[in-house]
């Protein structure tokens, strides 16, 4: 428990902290004012003085020191003791403070804390010290010690502190700008402070850097009152002026900043602050190397480029950049796709060297932006790399097709790429057809020779189908494809448009012949018409000139106009003779001909060019020239020259056409038997297919009703066949096949409806018999034609003796005649009786003429030149009577007379000769085919009929078959009789009592006599050589010799019908020998063919030439007439097509 003493101490601790904090609040107050004071002192000195930094440095630290004292001696001081820190006043002092406040305790306080300490020193009182200094202890408890010290006192001390501070507010509203500026200046001490001016200077610039070595624009603009006329700057001393860019706005370029330049602005004696303008590291670019190294392929050699940023090269081509750069420690490289960024990898600190590579394939946008640290260059160029890809090759190709060959092709093109050309081939292949073609060549490649260096060039290419076997309908797509020789990419190709060789089918092939045959056939009949107009028209001219005493300008255009139309006719006589050619050319392409109907249409084509001879276009161009002067009775023995042509022309075209279509007749004739044989097969076929059964009744009755229809189309083509034969002037021998071609179409029928109901096996009997059945029309229309055209040669060499024999009498009797007349005078009555003479064997020479004209429409051997002959006898006939006439009243006509009789004699003689030729060449050609087995006959034991028609084994083989069905049906129906019951007796063993047996028995045998006769000659033939090839046919053609008579015997036993069966086993071995000779022979022949130029750029090259000519004479028009110029415009226009 704490003593009274203690409780006396404690009150006195209480009394010190107050004391102190009286002290403090005095101080407080004392400081308040003082610091005022010092500061509004300072402040005025400033206001007043302006000092420059370093006095307002000095005084602006003096204030502070000062401030500092006056805080830290009247307000930190009291603070420390009020906290006890440091030393305080004693109790005794502050007893002695309280005991001067109180009255009553005056020294009692001071005495207590004295006893105190007495007793404390002297231990033998203390106890009585102790009691005394308790009972004043207890005296004093109750003295509120704190109330010696009234803090309301401190109040007075408001003075010091209040009227600094109504002074600092005075000033504060009356002139801020006094106190504020002044002690913003004071504690801004370190900045100058321009003295105050009626305006102010204001840096427009956002930083008051620059690159090195760059330009920095300083932008000043002033503000206030009252704006100077004139602002400086001033640097390291001098006084730039500003440039005035407008009344408050002024500019100062520092060029090629290199370091840290200080500078301010004046103006009127007011200036601005100091300003200091960086200069900051540039990154700059001092050079670009590029190193350009292109694709390999290209061959190009490496380059460099200086300082160009803008390229365009090839794709592939690698780019190396080598950039010089200052105060650059880094460099990007940026594409428009990427970026890189790399130190430098040479050079020194102050030029660095930076390495980029990169290989490009597209084009790109790049730019080059050097830095340093963080910062880099302000302007960064944009280059651009165009990279050129390397492009797809391309190729053109232009076609021509051998007009004397169809299946030879020429090309000519052009491939051309921005690099080269690696390769060009030309490719084919089969896509229809090429059954009669190995495997291994039905599609092909060929490389072409071109030059590898060569952007751009020329090709030429030869294909020659000829090495190929192209059948009817076989379809061959070819094109071309060039590479070219890309490094980057790898090699890429351009092809053409494909192409396709088409043969034409058989059936293509007969409706292009029948076109072509109606065309020809119509422009021949406008030809003979038109002939026969120009014939009335010269009439009518002639007779018109004989009228007149002389011609004038109107008979010159009426024969012009003459002129021109036979012109015209001859174009279309030359057209006809092309379209004839072009039709055939492509049937012995494309179809195989037996050499006969290839001679008649070789003998015809002739006839067709030698229409229009060589004297008549002769005497054309005469008369042409004589329009010119015009002598009427030379004009008149042109005209009836010309009439003597048009006559012959007439003739010929007349000859032409019945030729034309008999020929037209026979080569249908034999198209409808091979149909007929191919229809036959396809039957035969689809019989099997019923009788196996494993196909659906549905599908095969939809295959026999497409053969129905085809059938009927063909049974169509057999009535115009007729109807074009009937229309002939003499009718070939074709037989009346109504009958059978019923029988086919019933038996097609009937299996369609077997078919239907699902009867497969009966189905088959049908079809089996209809192909049957069109074997033997094929093999009757055959036999019929080559019977009756070798009975028909016959009959025209019988007419063409008979012919020669008239002729050389008729020259006789002329001849006669002339020398009587040479010794007779024209007043002696045998004068009149010669004349009669000379009219009697001009009527014997139109006998004649009629039944040569009427000849040579069948004999296609007899040449043009026969009937001009002929006509050359009437018209020397016709003069030398008129002149007979005349020679009664002028005798000179007498030896004028007997000049033409001459003419006339000779022209017999000339034509007698060019009979006997003919007749001769007739007899060759019939001796070649009445060798054993020369061809099909008409009646048993005829001569054949092939005039050079050399069946194939395969055909032989087919005649045999047909011939074998139709024995076995003739032995069915001898078994059938004897099931019947004859009597023994009745007929010969084996024979056969039904009406039409014993015919068809007669030309069964006439057949099989004819396959005999042509396996003996074919026989004959294969041991020309003495090599014993033909010995097998021989013994062959006996085998047949005894089937003859055995169907002659009417003798067909099961050991006949053994022996058949033998011999179409030896054919069919036969057969197979004969295919794999004519695979040699077609070898060998297209090895020995003329193979297509070795430069087919010639074929090309002539063309260009005739085009070039042609140009050149377009070029210089001659003065001509309409149809000429026309015609002179089309022959041009020739040149222009390939």
């Amino acid at each position: 428990m704490h003593s009274d003493y203690d409780y006396l101490l404690a009150k006195l601790d209480t009394f010190i902290r107050k004391y102190y904090k009286d002290r403090l609040i005095r101080g407080a107050l004392y400081s308040v004012g003082l610091v005022v004071v010092v500061f509004l002192l300072a402040a005025s000195l400033e206001a007043v003085g302006h000092f420059g930094v370093s006095a307002r440095t000095a005084l602006f630290w003096v204030s502070v020191a000062a401030m500092g004292v006056i805080i830290g001696r009247f307000v930190i001081l009291p603070v420390i003791k009020l906290m006890r820190l440091g030393a305080i006043i004693s109790h005794t002092e502050a007893a002695r403070i309280v005991g001067e406040h109180f009255g009553d305790v005056r020294d009692k306080l001071l005495n207590t804390l004295q006893l105190r300490s007495q007793g404390v020193a002297q231990g033998g009182s203390r106890a009585l010290i102790e009691a005394a200094v308790a009972q004043r202890s207890k005296e004093l408890g109750p003295v509120p010690f704190t109330n010696a010290i009234d803090l309301r006192r401190n109040t007075k001390y408001l003075r010091y502190a209040l009227p600094p501070l109504a002074v600092l507010a005075i000033l504060l509203f009356a002139a801020p700008s006094f106190i504020t500026g002044s002690a913003k200046r004071l504690i801004e001490h370190g900045k100058e402070f321009i003295p105050e001016a009626p305006f102010r200077f204001v840096i427009l610039n956002d930083t008051l850097e620059v690159a090195e070595d760059q330009d920095f624009e300083l932008v000043v603009e002033l503000t206030g009152d009252a704006i100077p006329q004139q602002v400086d700057l001033e640097v390291d001393g001098q006084h730039i002026p500003l440039v005035k860019q407008s009344t408050v706005r002024f500019l100062h370029r520092f060029r090629n900043v290199r370091k840290d330049v200080d500078f301010r602005v004046s103006a009127e004696g007011f200036h601005s602050v100091g300003y200091t303008l960086k200069a900051v590291p540039h990154p700059l670019l001092l050079g670009v190397d590029l190193t350009l190294s292109y694709p390999p392929y290209l061959g190009m050699p490496e380059e460099s480029v200086r300082n160009s940023g803008d390229l365009t090269i090839p794709a592939g081509t690698r780019i190396t950049w080598n950039i010089g750069a200052r105060s650059a420690d880094r460099m990007q490289l940026a594409f428009d796709d990427t970026s890189y960024s790399t130190p430098p990898s040479a050079g020194s600190d102050d030029a660095p060297v930076f390495r980029f590579s990169r290989r490009l394939l597209q084009s790109r946008t790049y730019q080059l932006t050097p830095s340093f640290g963080g910062r880099t260059a302000a302007e960064a160029v944009r280059h651009r790399l165009e990279v050129i890809p390397d492009l797809y090759p391309s190729i053109q190709v232009a076609s021509r097709t051998d007009s004397s060959a169809l299946k030879r092709l020429f090309f000519n093109g052009e491939v051309s790429d921005d690099h080269g050309v690696r390769r060009l081939l030309f490719h084919y292949r089969f896509v229809q057809g090429g059954d009669s073609v190995p495997v291994d060549r039905r599609s092909g490649v060929m490389e072409l020779r071109i030059d590898p260096r060569s952007t751009r060039q020329e090709f030429f290419h030869g294909w020659d189908l000829y090495d190929l076997t192209i059948m009817p309908g076989d379809r061959i797509e070819h094109w071309f494809e060039v590479w070219d020789n890309d490094g980057v990419n790898g090699s890429k190709s351009t092809r053409t448009a494909a192409q396709v060789f088409a043969a034409p089918t058989t059936r293509e092939l007969m409706e292009k012949r029948d076109a072509s045959s109606e065309a020809i056939q119509g422009t021949l009949r406008e030809n003979i018409r038109e002939a026969q107009d120009l014939q009335r028209e010269l009439d009518k001219l002639r007779r018109e000139l004989l009228e007149k005493k002389e011609s004038d300008w109107k008979d010159k255009q009426k024969l012009q106009e003459v002129l021109e139309r036979q012109k015209q006719l001859q174009e279309r006589i030359e057209h006809n003779s092309e379209q004839l050619r072009q039709s055939q050319q492509e049937q012995r392409e494309f179809s195989p001909m037996d050499e006969r109907l290839m001679e008649k249409q070789q003998r015809i084509q002739e006839l067709f060019e030698n229409v229009l001879s060589e004297e008549m276009k002769e005497l054309y161009r005469k008369v042409e020239e004589m329009l010119q002067q015009v002598d009427k009775e030379k004009l008149q023995d042109q005209l009836r020259e010309m009439k003597l042509g048009q006559e012959d022309m007439e003739k010929e075209m007349d000859r032409a056409l019945e030729l034309f279509k008999r020929m037209e007749v026979e080569q249908k004739a034999e198209d409808l038997a091979e149909q007929l044989r191919e229809m036959a097969g396809r039957q035969e076929e689809l019989s099997e297919k019923s009788k196996e059964g494993r196909e659906e009744s549905e599908a095969l009755k939809q295959q026999q009703d497409e053969l129905n229809k085809e059938f009927e189309a063909l049974r169509e083509q057999m009535d115009e066949l007729q109807k074009k034969n009937e229309a002939l002037e003499e009718p070939m021998n074709i037989p009346d096949t109504d009958v059978q071609e019923q029988g086919i179409q019933e038996d097609q029928k009937q299996s369609s409806d077997q078919l239907g109901k699902g009867q497969k096996q009966k189905a088959g009997g049908a079809q089996k018999s209809a192909a049957e059945k069109m074997e033997q029309l094929a093999f009757q229309m055959e036999s019929a034609m080559g019977g009756g055209e070798q009975e028909q040669q016959e009959e025209d060499m019988d007419a063409l003796r008979q012919l020669l024999e008239n002729i050389v009498q008729l020259s006789f009797d002329q001849e006669a005649l002339m020398n009587d007349l040479a010794g007779t005078s024209v007043r002696d009555p045998r004068f009149t009786e010669h004349s009669r003479t000379q009219r009697e064997l001009r009527d014997d020479a139109k006998v004649i003429e009629d039944s040569l004209f009427a000849l040579s429409k069948r004999v296609p051997q007899l040449q043009s030149i026969v009937n001009r002959e002929m006509n050359a006898v009437n018209d020397n006939m016709d003069e030398a009577r008129r002149m007979l006439g005349e020679a009664r009243a002028n005798e000179r006509f007498k030896p004028m007379a007997t000049d033409k009789q001459q003419h006339a004699m000779t022209s017999l003689n000339n034509l007698a000769l060019l009979l006997d030729e003919a007749l001769q060449q007739m007899m060759q050609q019939m001796m070649a085919q009445s060798k054993p087995g020369s061809g099909s006959c008409k009646k048993p034991g005829g001569t054949g009929s092939g005039q050079g028609k050399k069946p194939s084994m395969s055909k032989m083989k087919a005649q045999q078959e047909a011939l074998q069905k139709q024995l076995e049906q003739m032995r069915k129906a001898m078994q059938e009789g004897k099931a019947k019951g004859e009597k023994p007796g009745q007929q010969n063993p084996g024979s056969m009592g039904m009406p039409g047996m014993s015919q068809q028995l007669v030309q069964l045998a006439a057949q099989q006599a004819a396959i005999r006769k042509e396996m003996q000659r074919m026989g004959q033939e294969m041991n020309k050589d003495g090599s014993g090839a033909g010995n097998e046919l021989n013994r062959l053609a006996q085998q047949m010799e005894q089937q003859e008579r055995d169907i002659v015997n009417r003798n067909i036993t099961p050991e006949t019908m053994h022996r058949q069966q033998d011999i179409m086993t030896r054919l069919l071995e036969h057969e197979k020998a004969e295919r794999e000779r004519e695979l040699d022979q077609k070898r060998t022949s297209n090895e020995g063919r003329e193979q297509p130029p070795t430069d087919p750029a010639r074929v090309f090259e002539q063309q260009r030439r005739k085009a070039r000519e042609a140009e050149l004479l377009r070029t210089l028009p001659p003065g001509l007439k309409p149809y000429y110029r026309d015609r002179v415009n089309a022959y041009f226009g020739t040149f222009d097509r390939p």
